[in-house]
């Protein structure tokens, strides 16, 4: 039996919350982040692993003005310093995305719209102009248009945006916490992670994911931000052990069952010393499982194209 991964990270840097005033996961500078951006491209390179980055589209921007004359509602960009990277490096990453794309592994820059705007609840105009606005991003940044999206906070896409800017593949989650709270935390810490087999709805593929990232866990701190206070008063090593494990558990379902794990993260989320351990055993345990001929690690493109038919491009080992 092989089973299927798929990894995703989201990288948003000061647009994840720029409406929102939360910023207390994120660093100052964009410096931590951009760090263990480089020692996960730097591990996978060695592993051959590939992610899909999921990008904000203005971090591809070099600099901006500020006013970007678009149909959004009128204080929308007001948290955009109109600056460039050099003086805002959390609203302008075009190295990080830079680092991505010159990598010898073959990860996959998707699209997470412009501006972080909630898909289903902007008008069609709107929507329309930030996809439109990433594919020409992205063909200028990173060589192609992207296929695939992840729509932020998991607020899904009408599906002709998706056709008109010509994405093929999208990442949306399934809620799985009508089961009380104490197994809702159980599900947190232990697993099981779901496994939800892709499919082709209305022209577009849809990969399933859970509400929460799943990738780095809730127990450590996440970023710049501690964990609740009733998962501080475990032992770091504990709650470590207890991710791995998940991990480990989550890629065993999909093998037994043939079937799919999507994994994911925000960048931030890994941008410190109590997730970086896990992140980085686990993906030694998933290369070896992938040569061992157990799993295929597949990004959202190449699993749309399997989905479809098509032959993916599947990774082997260095």
């Amino acid at each position: 039996m092989t089973g299927t991964v798929t990894l995703s990270m989201e990288v948003e840097l000061g647009w994840g919350v720029h409406d929102i005033a939360d910023d207390a996961h994120l660093s100052d500078d964009g410096v931590p982040e951009r760090a263990y951006l480089g020692r996960l491209l730097d591990r996978c390179d060695a592993l051959n692993v590939p992610i899909s980055f999921d990008v904000v589209g203005h971090l591809l921007e070099s600099d901006c003005d500020g006013d970007h004359d678009g149909p959004h509602a009128g204080d929308w960009f007001d948290a955009d310093p109109g600056t460039d990277a050099a003086s805002d490096p959390l609203f302008y990453a075009p190295d990080a995305v830079e680092a991505i794309r010159d990598r010898p592994t073959d990860h996959e820059i998707c699209t997470h719209t412009y501006s972080h705007v909630n898909c289903d609840d902007v008008s069609a105009a709107t929507l329309d102009w930030e996809l439109s606005r990433c594919q020409r991003l992205h063909r200028r940044r990173v060589g192609t248009e992207t296929v695939s999206i992840v729509p932020p906070r998991h607020h899904p896409p009408p599906r002709t945006a998706l056709l008109d800017a010509d994405i093929e593949v999208v990442r949306l989650s399934r809620d799985t916490s009508d089961r009380g709270q104490l197994s809702r935390l159980k599900e947190l810490v232990a697993g099981p992670h779901p496994t939800f087999e892709p499919r082709l709805v209305d022209g577009v593929v849809e990969t399933y994911c859970t509400t929460y990232p799943s990738l780095t866990a809730s127990t450590l701190p996440l970023g710049q931000q501690d964990p609740p206070a009733y998962f501080s008063s475990l032992p770091v090593a504990l709650r470590q052990r207890l991710q791995r494990a998940y991990l480990g558990r989550a890629v065993d379902a999909a093998v037994e069952s043939d079937g799919h794990c999507h994994l994911w993260s925000h960048l931030y989320d890994v941008a410190n010393e109590y997730q970086w351990p896990v992140i980085d055993g686990f993906l030694s345990e998933l290369a070896a499982r992938r040569d061992a001929g157990e799993v295929q690690v597949l990004t959202m493109a190449a699993l749309n194209d399997r989905v479809r038919g098509r032959a993916p491009e599947v990774t082997t080992s260095v």
